[in-house]
């Protein structure tokens, strides 16, 4: 049995038509949403006055803490079984860091990442090029920390006591959602609301974090862009694919040219994410 290309196609050209009007309508509500965020804020400003800055602050201090006290664990336990100086590692972080803290996107990043984890880390081609194409769309632990601080601000906001239950639900969320909405841009408010409402939390605030989500999405790429590097070091190590000398400083090597456009997939995915 034969199948018509002719049709084939047809058939593609139209889903991918589809695809195409669904992201515009996405793009359209976007752009419109710091109107709709505008409203949702003013009753909520027009009742507690300036504390709601206060409430903004708290709830970035919250994620700001929530991550550094993550990066902090993922050194120590990544130069633990790795067996590496741990006083080195953060110091080959920071030109990727610098770069996806400015630009808040994974995927900008990427290609930086992949050159310094190999030539700064010590990483093998093959297992950075393996590990942190999956790590850019998969491993975006800054966003699941970041969807569970929500949880809680919600809950708090709402005066909600929270449950283990609750509690152990809106972490299933958190990372089934994260893997979810990967392909949707500007995918937290929509992450945002169903959490709310899966969990019967209060809408209200929901506009405050949407408000402030740019500066939480700073904190959320510096997660997700450097433990890609961590993982791709604990690969390595098990594999025994890990040059000493090139993370001691001892020995130079360069990294391949990447062609951009094989990781063009994954990388327009990562941003949802970040």
């Amino acid at each position: 049995m034969q199948i018509n290309k002719t049709g084939d196609d047809r058939v593609l050209t139209f889903i991918d038509q589809i695809q195409q009007i669904v992201l515009t309508m996405i793009r359209l509500v976007m752009y419109i949403a710091p109107i709709g965020v505008f409203c949702l804020l003013a009753p909520l400003a027009g009742d507690v006055g300036f504390s709601v800055i206060t409430t903004a602050l708290k709830y970035l201090g919250t994620t700001a803490l929530g991550v550094a006290i993550l990066f902090a664990l993922f050194v120590v336990v990544v130069t633990a079984r790795t067996r590496l100086n741990p006083w080195k590692l953060p110091g080959k972080l920071v030109e990727q860091t610098a770069i996806a803290i400015t630009t808040t996107s994974s995927a900008v990043t990427f290609p930086t990442v992949l050159k310094n984890t190999v030539e700064k880390v010590g990483v093998s081609q093959k297992v950075a090029n393996f590990t942190l194409s999956i790590g850019l769309t998969m491993g975006s632990y800054g966003a699941v920390l970041n969807y569970m601080i929500v949880v809680m601000f919600l809950a708090q906001a709402g005066g909600v006591d929270l449950t283990l239950g609750d509690i152990a639900l809106g972490m299933a969320l958190a990372i089934l959602l994260n893997m979810g909405t990967i392909t949707v841009p500007g995918g937290f408010p929509v992450v945002a609301t169903f959490l709310a409402t899966s969990l019967d939390l209060p809408l209200e605030a929901v506009g405050l974090l949407i408000a402030v989500d740019w500066f939480a999405g700073i904190f959320r790429t510096f997660l997700n862009v450097n433990g890609d590097t961590f993982v791709a070091m604990l690969v390595a190590n098990a594999d025994d694919d890990i040059d000493r000398d090139v993370y001691n400083g001892t020995k130079t090597v360069m990294s391949e040219e990447i062609d951009v456009s094989e990781f063009a997939g994954a990388m327009a995915k990562a941003d949802a994410a970040d």
